[in-house]
């Protein structure tokens, strides 16, 4: 069974040159909200969340009418880092959604969770 890409929308098949991707950190329960789950539950409890911050940070992309700007977010996973393909501009505004820690430029090597 293959990881799904997220496409924002189909408007692109192949990446543009003005789009790169970035590293976002997204919000995630504190230690002490996890205190007391097994490391099974907490898997569960921190990939449900990494999920539900990609679904507000879409809505998020979209409500700004940004969503042409954003060619992929990559699957979640129980980190809390989602890697995302967009303008340098969607990238400096994402740092004003509520469930982003940071973005920074992710590594020149390939860090995607699917099969290009």
């Amino acid at each position: 069974m293959g990881t799904k890409i997220r496409k924002m929308a189909p408007i692109h098949s192949v990446r543009p040159s003005n789009m790169v991707e970035f590293m976002v950190e997204v919000s995630r329960p504190s230690s002490k909200e996890l205190k007391g789950f097994n490391r099974a539950e907490k898997y569960k409890l921190l990939k449900a969340n990494s999920v539900k911050r990609m679904d507000e940070i879409k809505a998020w992309i979209k409500a700004n009418g940004l969503d042409a700007e954003v060619f992929k977010i990559e699957e979640p996973t129980t980190f809390n880092m989602l890697f995302i393909t967009c303008t340098p501009k969607v990238a400096e505004q994402l740092e004003h959604a509520d469930a982003v820690v940071s973005v920074s430029r992710s590594p020149e090597f390939s860090v995607a969770l699917t099969k290009p």
